[in-house]
């Protein structure tokens, strides 16, 4: 589950603010000692895009994402642990000016990053880490029956994250992003 939002430009020139809440349900398989290969699919929850003041809802959306990482350290000894990942994201979802009865417009992205990630395990239960993203793709959109095409504005993510192994193979994390595109994500992941 997570919750984002940041600053949109479209054809250069109109600058749309967003918020999104997000759910999605990830299956990873490890492809030998240091590969990962992640499945997604989600959607958005809620949200809406600022322009002005002038304000659009989302209806309830989808998202689709494929994944990988790749561990560059594994944390032994005196080393953090380093894990570098890439992943391609596409969403859809329509949106409607509140206080309109306008008719829907379609909102899709699509979002290529690139992450990397360095933290520590301590007591083989905690793991805090740094996370570093930069990422780009294409936003279409559609205004009073003008197409727009725009990207997010600061096209990088910093921030902190905290991983809690537990018994039976259950983890739980949190991860905040409070400089580029900022988020909050929380959410919770099962081995077998």
């Amino acid at each position: 589950m997570g919750y984002a939002w940041t600053n949109l430009v479209f054809a250069g020139k109109y600058d749309v603010s967003i918020d999104r809440r997000a759910a999605v349900a990830t299956f990873e398989r490890r492809l030998g000692a240091k590969w990962t290969l992640q499945l997604g699919a989600g959607g958005i929850l809620w949200g809406s895009l600022r322009e002005g003041a002038r304000r659009y809802d989302f209806g309830p959306g989808w998202s689709a994402s494929i994944a990988t990482s790749y561990r560059l350290l594994d944390g032994r000894d005196r080393w953090p642990f380093v894990i570098l990942g890439a992943s391609l994201a596409f969403a859809g979802a329509e949106t409607r000016e509140a206080r309109s009865d306008a008719p829907a417009v379609p909102y899709y992205a699509g979002d290529l990053r690139i992450s990397a990630v360095a933290g520590k395990t301590f007591y083989d239960v905690l793991s805090p880490y740094v996370v570093a993203r930069g990422f780009g793709g294409p936003i279409f959109w559609q205004v009073d029956g003008e197409d727009r095409q725009g990207t997010d504005r600061y096209k990088f993510q910093l921030g902190l994250g905290l991983v809690a192994t537990l018994p039976i193979g259950l983890d739980v994390f949190a991860e905040i992003i409070p400089l580029g595109e900022r988020s909050v994500t929380s959410g919770a992941g099962f081995s077998f």
